[in-house]
């Protein structure tokens, strides 16, 4: 059978630009406000505030937003450099409402979808190359100066009733990670141990969401000053994420190297009053992982058992 174009192509290219015509004018007379207001409602819902500043239209049906912050209802704050938020039209022509955002924060990217109806609603992000060392919430949650560049994958199933369990993974790499400074919470010391400069290398963490626990199936660095490895840690899981208490093992061997520096030496002696017990065959400390998300506490592990 043969194809006859003269015919065709008139009515292609009608087709097309029909089609061209109604995303533009899709976009023109988009409700940006409208969909601001449904993005802080679904995140208020949540137990997020959401404030945006410079709201106007982004990609063929949604916003662009910059001076974004994100409010816990801890207090802690996140702010985005530049929010982009569309409705996807496949779903919508099902009845479904979803949303594809990309969100641009301390140097690095986050993109991903997330339902906004369904009793059960998908939630998939992809982080690239976010700078820790400019998280200063971050900082004000842990106590540390943390430095590196995050990059990993979320894919989750959240229930849309407010005591429903999430389900899903957390995959998550940090390379160049490490610690600039600050005070590690130790029990019997009453302003922790400050730490010097020390380098992590690359630390990886794998976390699954199931049956209302966050299980660490790993987590650990290598290459750096230090090894870590955690073992058997996890997090039960609760409506205010900071207060979900974790439990766990850790191990960490600091290497010779480290202890040769001369600004170490006031630490090595300190660390090593503190931790003595918790010393192992192998040369690393030991401990045990207890408090919260938002206040994890290091006990050591008296014999280094």
């Amino acid at each position: 059978m043969t194809i006859d174009w003269n015919r065709w192509r008139p009515r292609l290219l009608y087709g097309a630009f029909t089609f061209a015509a109604f995303l533009l004018a899709l976009r023109l007379t988009f409700p940006a406000d409208a969909v601001k207001q449904r993005i802080v409602l679904e995140a208020a819902a949540r137990g997020w505030q959401v404030d945006m500043a410079d709201v106007g239209p982004g990609g063929i049906a949604g916003i662009h937003a910059e001076g974004v912050t994100v409010e816990a209802a801890s207090g802690l704050k996140v702010p985005l450099d530049e929010l982009t938020a569309s409705l996807r039209l496949l779903p919508l022509l099902t009845g479904r409402r979803s949303v594809a955002f990309d969100a641009r924060l301390y140097d690095g990217e986050v993109e991903g979808t997330a339902d906004l109806s369904g009793d059960e609603r998908e939630i998939a992000l992809a982080a690239r190359g976010v700078d820790l060392s400019r998280a200063l919430p971050l900082r004000k949650a842990s106590g540390l100066d943390l430095t590196g560049k995050l990059s990993g994958k979320v894919a989750l199933t959240v229930p849309a009733a407010p005591n429903g369990q999430p389900k899903g993974r957390i995959d998550v790499t940090v390379t160049e990670a490490g610690v600039n400074g600050g005070q590690l919470p130790v029990p019997g010391m009453t302003s922790g141990l400050a730490l010097p400069k020390l380098g992590l290398g690359e630390l990886v963490a794998a976390v699954k969401l199931d049956q209302g626990k966050a299980t660490f199936e790993k987590l650990e660095a290598r290459g750096g000053d230090a090894d870590f490895t955690a073992d058997g840690l996890y997090a039960v899981l609760q409506p205010r994420i900071e207060y979900a208490p974790i439990s766990g093992k850790a191990k960490l061997k600091v290497k010779d190297a480290f202890w040769a520096r001369r600004e170490t030496q006031a630490f090595k002696g300190v660390a090593e009053a503190a931790l003595a017990s918790s010393r192992g065959r192998d040369g690393a400390w030991n401990f045990q992982i207890a408090g919260s998300v938002s206040r994890p506490q290091l006990r050591p592990v008296q014999g280094g058992q």
